[in-house]
């Protein structure tokens, strides 16, 4: 992780309120980084996840060897303030996040490692408070997620949300939805302000129509409202999921 970040400007989408394939690493691909937690200890984990079983810990501070890395569950603590769902597998074993070390870099410094696959997705689908009709204003794309949720749960309702697109997914889950940061399909996906073009103060949603895996991770197809066609008009693109995207499943 590094704690330069370099602001990428791209198409800006306007909202408004209402695994991998692996590889086997090889011993030359060790690299050394410095832990930086900014206090305490970083854990070393048997996989990917906050949820793997804990083997130990090692002080801020020290040293140590990356051998490789994978995708898993998206961290967003440590001292960079920037979520990531990069974990480095130690060179003695183990796997702990990108966040809490000193590499240099924003991307992997390691190649990708035949170590545990990212966690599976959540195959729970819980049933949150609904509404009866759309309350996004037209044009804006949480009027279009809503459409499409509409449409996908047999014209039966809408889920009850509050708030700009950005406060979506604490909404969802104070409302009782299941909202997980692996990409799924049949869902809608909540971008945080500056990813993937979203607005950089309301951040911006979309319909999850497909999801697929590719060598350098997932992807998804997804339409929108006030997208990449502009204000009240729908559009679709693929794009590569990421951190900063979070996904509230419809049942």
């Amino acid at each position: 992780m590094n704690t330069k970040l370099t602001a990428r400007l791209g198409l800006l989408l306007i909202c408004t309120a209402v695994g991998p394939l692996l590889g086997a690493p090889t011993a030359s691909a060790d690299r050394t980084v410095t832990v930086n937690t900014g206090a305490g200890n970083i854990n070393v984990r048997s996989g990917p996840s906050t949820g793997s079983q804990l083997l130990s810990t090692i002080p801020n501070g020290t040293r140590v060897a990356i051998s490789c890395h994978v995708r898993g569950e998206v961290y967003r603590g440590g001292p960079y303030g920037r979520p990531t769902d990069i974990w480095n597998q130690l060179a003695g074993g183990g796997y702990v996040t990108d966040g809490m070390l000193e590499t240099g870099s924003n991307d992997p410094v390691v190649p990708t490692c035949g170590g545990p696959p990212a966690p599976a997705p959540t195959s729970g689908r819980s049933m949150g408070q609904t509404r009866t009709t759309n309350p996004g204003f037209a044009g804006y794309c949480t009027r279009g997620a809503y459409a499409k949720w509409f449409e996908a749960s047999g014209h039966r309702f809408y889920p009850a949300l509050s708030g700009n697109a950005r406060n979506w997914a604490n909404s969802a889950r104070a409302a009782g939805w299941t909202v997980v940061d692996d990409a799924q399909p049949r869902s809608i996906v909540v971008f945080q302000p500056g990813v993937h073009g979203a607005h950089r103060a309301d951040g911006h949603v979309a319909w999850v129509d497909s999801v697929s895996q590719r060598p350098d991770g997932r992807y998804i197809t997804l339409t929108e409202m006030n997208g990449s066609a502009g204000f009240n008009r729908w559009s679709s693109r693929t794009i590569k999921d990421i951190p900063g995207m979070a996904y509230i499943l419809l049942p």
